[in-house]
């Protein structure tokens, strides 16, 4: 009996080191000044929307780095915040390491589309249909659409499936550019996308005619009669006369001149 109580009172005197080992020691750390901050941000260009420099300056100051603010008075809150306020951050996450410090990751959204509204405001559509402003500072290479959109320009973020923007065409060109971009060919050859009412056309270089897509039924299957019909006059002057290629016709190309 005396053993079993003393087997006791020394797990209870161990649990009771311990628990006070570890106040001391989370004490301690919190007392730790912060040693500094890493940004990690994945794109998939040298290049972005997300200026770095302006992201960790704002998160120097609210870690008030250069006074070596300690542990304890770093808001991940605020950082999660000015992270989440980035209208072209698509995810991010904040945390203090054990090595005492402040990892910022973050993932920049990569639009798959450029669209102009009759106000020549643009928008970027990303292939999930996610809608991110533009940015003076920074203009990729995709695939641009214009023409006949009426929609407002987000304050931050939006999506097309949104009431604002689900009847304004841009469901539409982001299925025919995603139907592009499918192809390689396709890709390097189609460099517009134009909303005319409710039909679409496409802008192909090197090519005069206007390309009538129509809706977007079918539209890879009228793609792959572009692609064959681009493909076979590669080079020459043939398709120099018509003004017109329309795909709407099942199994067709009807051209005019």
């Amino acid at each position: 009996m005396v053993k079993k109580i003393l087997k006791i009172a020394l797990w209870v005197i161990t649990g009771a080191a311990l628990v006070v080992l570890f106040i001391f020691s989370r004490k301690w750390y919190l007392e730790t000044p912060l040693k500094g901050i890493t940004f990690n941000l994945e794109r998939s260009h040298d290049r972005g929307f997300v200026e770095k420099d302006t992201v960790m300056a704002y998160a120097e100051a609210i870690c008030d780095i250069k006074h070596q603010a300690k542990i304890s008075s770093i808001d991940l809150m605020k950082i999660q915040k000015l992270l989440g306020n980035n209208p072209w951050i698509e995810s991010s996450s904040a945390f203090i390491g054990l090595n005492d410090t402040l990892w910022i990751k973050a993932k920049e959204y990569e639009p798959v589309l450029r669209i102009y509204n009759q106000d020549k405001r643009s928008v970027y559509v990303t292939e999930d249909g996610v809608i991110v402003p533009s940015s003076p500072r920074y203009s990729p290479r995709m695939i641009i659409a214009n023409g006949q959109f009426l929609f407002p320009i987000p304050k931050g973020n939006a999506r097309i499936t949104d009431s604002l923007y689900v009847h304004t065409g841009i469901p539409e060109a982001l299925c025919i550019a995603k139907a592009i971009r499918k192809d390689d060919f396709l890709a390097g050859n189609i460099g517009q996308i134009y909303k005319n009412y409710n039909e679409y056309e496409l802008m192909v270089n090197n090519l005069s005619a206007r390309v009538i897509l129509g809706d977007t039924c079918a539209v890879e299957q009228r793609l792959a009669r572009l692609k064959t019909l681009l493909e076979q006059y590669s080079g020459t002057e043939e398709l120099k006369p018509f003004k017109t290629l329309n795909l709407r016709y099942k199994n067709q190309i009807v051209c005019t001149k």
